[in-house]
């Protein structure tokens, strides 16, 4: 009997070792995942603003003459 609940506690160990190096890969994969959306999002962002000042640009060299803003 003695050798049964040393086996199954072995194996809880052994589950929980498992699931919690599951929940590790998982929560490296999600910093992962959120660092890659993060940077898009600033590459995204610097693309926009150039564009706009680009745009305000041209318009203010178009019609810097006849509008003043």
């Amino acid at each position: 009997m003695t050798k049964s609940l040393r086996g199954r506690s072995s194996r809880k160990a052994a589950q929980l070792i498992e699931e919690a190096l599951l929940l590790s890969v998982a929560l490296v994969a999600l910093s992962l995942l959120v660092g890659g959306i993060e940077s898009i999002l600033n590459q995204t962002s610097a693309y926009t603003a150039n564009t706009w000042n680009q745009i305000s640009s041209s318009l203010t060299s178009i019609f810097g003459s006849a509008f003043h803003w």
